[in-house]
């Protein structure tokens, strides 16, 4: 099974490695990182055995990421710790906290290696970690294989696998049986997320229910107003955030503002586009709308401006822009992409709209609806009325968003139970036989 999954990857990236350079060519992005993923070249920088291989694929999971490595830090010191992404929002973010000394900065960054033997084993070899720790719905067959091999314990930290994507698993249960067999560890979400990887081969009594992270990540230390003013709005405007936008709900986002702005001429709008390319599309939607607009990077936040909208085009700053929210969309739920981060706007006590894919967030979404702190929207119709009615009653607003926050802080404590389950694998090299 592994020799038939590897010659399909091969063709695969046969396929996507030209594609990705011609893209980056064209855009000026970076192309496939070949030298990382192949583990060829330079060696990651040398801080000796015994340190942590984390993979985080994207932004939401290097998120998490970067809180868990800060509590790894916290409990056992020292420990080295080695990053790989596998998109470069992911990466820039983690170089971003690497670049101010976050406290859950890692020590150096790559790509993840493709998931063949040579390229997995040539980085375990090089890293010698005592523990690998994979966030998520990532699991690489050979990766888990090469560990294994070695002797080195494979962890899954919030493990999560939707009711969208378990069945394409299922439909390969053979490979992923064989590989999730040798994960020592799995720290799943959700009841339903534990009994999904159990279904795939993962063993019984090495999958748990520890929660999901999202209810521990920190909350922006950021105040309302000094947002708004660094956002150009002035003081107590309505501000509708829309965060995470897929390219397909800017349409909908513009129009339920529109209806907004009727009724309230002071109303304000940010839209944040999940993915750098889809800034270009939501700028001309903006400007189709005939809506006075900037760009948050042009915005030097010395003076009220006389825009109506920011259009988010950096990386990392949507946690901080939703302690200015009024209310808040969140993307990835109108279109069926599973859902975005709904969390990072509760927790700062914000009243949260979203669609009805929820196939990555559905037990968050669940209690905001139970608590009446989240709403869901069934189409563009559903999205303007809930827009209009919550901006219009300040008191019923409120109330949701203190609602919204107390979901968040009733659910917090994941993260501690997560590293206690695997404090076996993540404390010093000595504390387990000196893997």
């Amino acid at each position: 099974m592994y020799r038939l999954y590897g010659a399909l990857l091969r063709l695969a990236w046969a396929v996507v490695i030209p594609y990705q350079f011609v893209i980056g060519l064209v855009t000026g992005r970076p192309g496939p990182r070949l030298g990382e993923r192949l583990i060829r070249g330079p060696a990651p920088p040398a801080h000796g055995p015994g340190g942590l291989w984390i993979h985080a694929v994207s932004v939401g999971e290097v998120r998490l990421a970067l809180t868990v490595i800060a509590a790894i830090r916290r409990r056992w010191p020292g420990s080295p710790v080695h990053l790989t992404t596998g998109t470069e929002t992911g990466r820039a973010l983690a170089l971003e906290a690497a670049g101010r000394a976050a406290a859950g900065a890692p020590d150096d960054v790559s790509a993840l290696p493709f998931d063949l033997p040579g390229p997995m084993g040539r980085l375990i070899d090089r890293l010698r970690p005592r523990a690998i720790l994979v966030i998520e719905t990532e699991i690489w067959p050979n990766l888990i294989r090469a560990a294994a091999g070695r002797g080195v314990p494979v962890v899954i930290v919030n493990g999560r696998l939707s009711p969208r994507t378990f069945p394409r698993y299922r439909a390969a249960r053979r490979l992923f049986a064989q590989a999730l067999a040798r994960v020592d560890l799995v720290a799943a979400q959700t009841r339903e997320d534990a009994d999904r990887f159990r279904a795939l081969g993962a063993a019984a009594e090495r999958v748990l229910v520890t929660g999901n992270l999202k209810f521990d990540l920190p909350v922006p230390r950021a105040d309302g107003e000094a947002v708004r003013g660094r956002l150009g709005f002035p003081p107590g405007a309505t501000v509708f955030v829309a965060g995470s936008t897929a390219r397909a709900e800017a349409a909908p986002v513009l129009a339920a503002y529109t209806a907004l702005a009727a009724a309230d001429c002071g109303a304000r709008l940010v839209l944040a586009p999940r993915h750098p390319e889809d800034v270009a599309p939501a700028a001309a939607a903006l400007a189709a709308r005939a809506i006075t607009w900037r760009r948050w990077s042009t915005i030097d936040g010395t003076a009220t401006g006389d825009w109506s909208a920011v259009l988010v085009d950096v990386m990392g700053v949507l946690p901080e822009i939703y302690a200015a929210a009024s209310l808040a969309f969140v993307g990835g739920s109108l279109v069926p992409r599973g859902g975005q981060n709904l969390l990072e706007p509760a927790a700062l006590g914000c009243p949260v709209l979203f669609g009805p894919h929820l196939d990555n967030v559905r037990a968050a979404a669940a209690a905001l609806v139970a608590a009446g702190g989240g709403f869901r929207v069934d189409d563009d119709t559903g999205l303007t009325a809930h827009v209009l009615r919550l901006a219009g009653d300040e008191t019923a607003r409120r109330a949701a968003g203190a609602r919204a926050r107390s979901v968040v802080d009733r659910e917090r404590g994941a993260l501690e139970r997560t590293l206690d389950a695997a404090a076996v694998f993540l404390g010093p090299a000595s504390a387990h036989g000196g893997r």
